[in-house]
């Protein structure tokens, strides 16, 4: 039997790949897709890049000008290897940093993020790359700078749409948008397993506060319900 985390599986060259896509990276990808004639195809960010699966769909549904950030080098590089696979790289930018510091004051049409936003402070699979999964006690280090800056990126016509676990608080992420003139609306959602590293992590006071409600247990399986969040200025 392997010992390798299901999470983990698949490889690149030959190794486990720490930016293989999750299933909620599919998530995205649908409503993205399905949401295409509702967005303008001028300029697009992927923040958080990873793989670089999200980006490469906003440019094969014919976005002009692709970038992508992310915190971790690693995730810049393979986002290059796959940008170039599928014949994108000529017209994306993918740039490593912290949020917004490396795209300064741009503006985007469409934004899509996917970020690390469970609620733990340590990383749970030694097989991925340290920042994955990983948000902080309440599962918003990531989230809430994000937030913060996303109107002034987003063009007055834009939208972005961001996976969101239940239990790191719609409304304070509703709350944030309503005070920089952005509302949000959940336009997908499904219900998670979560693998037993993932689980064992998951910070106490939070799965005490959303047990029932966003986090399930079934004796030793733990399931956690996601949204996907469709953001525009209100």
């Amino acid at each position: 039997m392997s010992t390798v985390p299901q999470e983990a599986a698949g490889s690149v060259d030959g190794g486990y790949d720490p930016f293989r896509p999750s299933d909620y990276t599919g998530l995205l990808m649908h409503a993205i897709r399905s949401r295409a004639a509702a967005f303008n195809r001028g300029r697009c960010l992927d923040m958080g890049v990873g793989s670089g699966v999200l980006l490469a769909v906003m440019g094969l549904l014919g976005v002009q000008e692709l970038y992508g950030v992310d915190v971790d080098p690693a995730a810049i590089a393979a986002t290059r290897r796959l940008l170039a696979a599928v014949g994108l790289d000529d017209r994306a930018q993918v740039r490593q940093g912290s949020l917004w510091e490396p795209v300064r004051d741009m503006r985007f049409d469409v934004i899509a993020a996917n970020l690390p936003h469970f609620a733990a402070s340590e990383p749970s699979d030694p097989l991925r790359s340290p920042y994955w999964s990983m948000g902080g006690p309440n599962g918003r280090k990531w989230v809430d700078p994000f937030l913060l800056g996303l109107r002034a990126h987003l063009t007055d016509t834009g939208v972005a749409f961001m996976t969101h676990n239940v239990f790191i608080g719609l409304d304070r992420t509703e709350a944030i948008l309503a005070r920089s003139g952005l509302t949000a609306h959940a336009i997908l959602g499904t219900t998670a397993i979560l693998h037993p590293l993932k689980s064992d992590l998951m910070s106490p006071d939070i799965r005490s506060s959303y047990s029932g409600s966003g986090i399930d247990r079934f004796g030793d399986y733990e399931f956690v319900d996601v949204q996907i969040l469709e953001i525009r200025p209100a």
